[in-house]
This record gives C-alpha cells, sequence and structure tokens, in this order.
C-alpha cells in the first residue's frame, strides 16, 4: 500500500514539476527573474508594517505551542523573558 502511494506521489510530483516548467517557460525572462525573486524572497524590499510583524509573531507564538519543543521549553525555563521579547524572536 505504500509503494503504491509513494509512487502515485512521485508521479503527481513530477507531473506538476513539468507543469511548473512548462508554464515558466512562457514568461519572458524579465517576468521569470521576477517570479523566482519572489518565490525566494530577494528582490523588492519588504514593507514591514506594525500590524504584519504582530501578525508574524502570533503565527509564531502558534507554531512554538503546536511542536511543542523541548529545546524552547528549556530556553523559556532560563530567561522567559529575554526569549519571549519581541526584538529577539524578530532575529
Amino acid at each position: 500500500l505504500n509503494v503504491h502511494n509513494d509512487t502515485r506521489t512521485r508521479r503527481e510530483m513530477k507531473s506538476t514539476e513539468d507543469f511548473l516548467a512548462s508554464e515558466m517557460n512562457k514568461l519572458s525572462v524579465q517576468e521569470r527573474s521576477k517570479a523566482l525573486d519572489e518565490l525566494h524572497c530577494v528582490g523588492e524590499e519588504l514593507k514591514e508594517t506594525p500590524e504584519m510583524i504582530e501578525t508574524s509573531l502570533a503565527e509564531f507564538d502558534q507554531v512554538l505551542q503546536e511542536r511543542n519543543e523541548p529545546i524552547y521549553h528549556l530556553a523559556t525555563s532560563q530567561n522567559r523573558s529575554y526569549v519571549e521579547d519581541p526584538s529577539f524572536r524578530l532575529r
């Protein structure tokens, strides 16, 4: 059963990769460069707003709670105020 799912997953991934490559090849060099820059978070500078930062920190907190990482618990037990400081979390 797992082998069948792995084979199907590989086929689906290959199909998706082929589709993406085909669509990227239809773009001009400038359009492709811009798309790749956006994908890799380079290019135009990201405009951080206070709302964006607040939302990002809330999402980060959610991920930390979901993962329940022992190293995070150790760090907070040693210095909670430092670990939970927004300026530290934004590094």
